[in-house]
């Protein structure tokens, strides 16, 4: 494989954590991720904001803390199109197409989207710790842009449920081409990966107690055993089939 499958800002960013453990789990899938409290306590929250805004299920009582912002969410989408868990997706040519078309480029998938004429506000939810990083919050701009070309003004918000804070942006469509300058050359980077088909283990904070692949040796639980190369030396480089 040479050509880079779609990508999304999360399988971006983890490509430039470390392309060895993006390589081992996203492409060769030679190791699952696996399912931490953090990420299960995640997938329930999500699912329980979706399932209040758009069908009027209650917020159980686990998630009780929830329910003033599950409200606000609610009537902000009162008398207003409104989509929650939306996937929307890109060709190359910032086209829309279907999430698993043969021509996908990128994939995003949005908790919140509230239309209101040409304006919309995209509200992404995030029950970790906060994070200064807000360049997803372009993305979701420029996703938007891209495929309901009647939006003229895209807010966009992460909030922040730990802390009941807010990180917010607003866009217009002069905007786009900051947009896609910020995000082509660190996709080029991904697709050069893939050309050259070296994806090096890349050090850092993560790990020793966070990385599932054992078999690098900078993992806390490295017991001696090395990933080989295709071409069977003991390189650091994964090479591709």
């Amino acid at each position: 494989m040479s050509k880079s499958p779609a990508w999304s800002y999360s399988a971006l960013t983890a490509f430039e954590t470390c392309p060895h453990r993006y390589y081992q789990t996203k492409i060769a899938k030679a190791v699952i991720e696996p399912q931490t409290e953090a990420t299960l306590w995640g997938s329930r929250v999500h699912k329980a904001f979706e399932n209040r805004i758009k069908d009027g299920t209650p917020i159980s009582k686990e998630l009780a803390q929830y329910n003033p912002i599950a409200d606000k969410l609610v009537a902000a989408c009162a008398g207003k199109k409104f989509a929650t868990e939306q996937k929307l997706a890109l060709n190359e040519h910032f086209l829309a197409t279907t999430f698993f078309a043969k021509d996908v480029w990128l994939r995003s998938i949005l908790d919140l989207i509230i239309e209101n004429k040409d304006k919309a506000l995209v509200i992404d939810l995030k029950t970790g710790k906060k994070n200064p990083e807000s360049a997803q919050l372009q993305l979701f701009a420029g996703v938007i842009f891209a495929i309901k070309p009647w939006i003229k003004t895209v807010s966009t918000a992460f909030l922040w449920l730990k802390t009941n804070e807010v990180t917010r942006e607003e866009f217009t469509r002069e905007d786009v081409p900051h947009i896609w300058q910020t995000f082509l050359p660190r996709v080029q980077r991904l697709n050069d990966a893939f050309a050259q088909q070296k994806f090096p283990k890349r050090p850092s904070g993560l790990c020793r107690a966070w990385c599932p692949i054992k078999t690098c040796e900078f993992n806390g639980g490295y017991r001696g055993e090395k990933v080989q190369a295709r071409d069977g030396d003991d390189s650091d480089v994964v090479r591709m089939a």
